[in-house]
């Protein structure tokens, strides 16, 4: 059963971005969260990226053991927190998706009418007229 109403293939496609958090001891997994942030506009998921950064840099500057025990789990807590993420990540990319190809579908009828000195009309016109 798909997220969206786009398939699993668009889904796996656009899930690419979970490579990162598998990636050895939370090395790139902060930059998966700013990448899904920033995509889709949602400042919890950039302000995520931001934090999980500043935890692995501070493990990472620590000594042996002591940054162990603090990027291992960090590694878990994003992998986790990736899947958690992803069909939300998947249905908000879908509606902004939509909501851009909507608005390049009216830029580009209004561009057509101005070319054609066609009158305006609204989207709602033309479905009742197809309907009648």
């Amino acid at each position: 059963m798909g997220i969206t109403k786009r398939g699993s293939a668009w889904e796996w496609l656009h899930s690419w971005w979970m490579l990162f958090i598998f990636m050895p001891f939370a090395i790139t997994s902060f930059f998966a969260f700013l990448f899904i942030g920033i995509k889709v506009r949602n400042r919890k998921w950039i302000m995520y990226g931001i934090i999980y950064f500043f935890i692995f840099a501070f493990g990472f500057v620590l000594p042996d053991l002591p940054g162990v025990f603090i990027v291992v789990p960090l590694w878990a807590v994003t992998i986790i927190h990736g899947f958690k993420v992803r069909p939300l990540y998947l249905i908000q990319l879908d509606v902004y998706k939509d909501h851009v190809e909507a608005r390049a579908f009216a830029e580009a009828r209004s561009e057509a009418e101005s070319r054609f000195h066609a009158p305006k009309q609204s989207i709602q016109d033309i479905h009742i007229r197809k309907e009648q």
